[in-house]
């Protein structure tokens, strides 16, 4: 059985603020599949898109939902992307996530961002 993958979207708002989903893929070949089918819609409305990738992860994460009011509740997630890795940690807000992300700048390997989603962590 292949390993699980999440696909991982980063949009850019318009107040400026880093907005990830994640989509949860039983595999490699279906999240591109999927990810191919997700820029197509995002691209064909405009949307700012940072970055669209699949990466191995055993994370999970509520599903995602439109939302339709912008008092939906948000998490703020210091995100550390490898290659093939992808790592998650809840912080309490993008200012301590700031101050994280620049303690932890020395790996260049992995780029790190802070985030904003609409989904909970869910294996925490």
């Amino acid at each position: 059985m292949s390993a699980a993958h999440v696909m991982l979207i980063l949009m850019l708002l318009s107040d400026g603020q880093l907005s990830a989903a994640f989509v949860s893929t039983e595999s490699k070949s279906n999240c591109e599949q999927r990810a191919k089918a997700v820029d197509a819609i995002l691209s064909s409305g405009n949307a700012d898109i940072k970055l669209l990738r699949c990466l191995p992860s055993e994370h999970k994460f509520a599903r995602f939902a439109h939302r339709t009011s912008s008092s939906a509740p948000r998490y703020a997630y210091l995100l550390s992307v490898g290659e093939n890795s992808l790592g998650v940690k809840p912080v309490s807000d993008l200012r301590h996530c700031a101050s994280l992300r620049s303690d932890m700048s020395e790996n260049s390997r992995v780029t790190q961002y802070c985030v904003t989603s609409t989904q909970a962590l869910e294996d925490e």
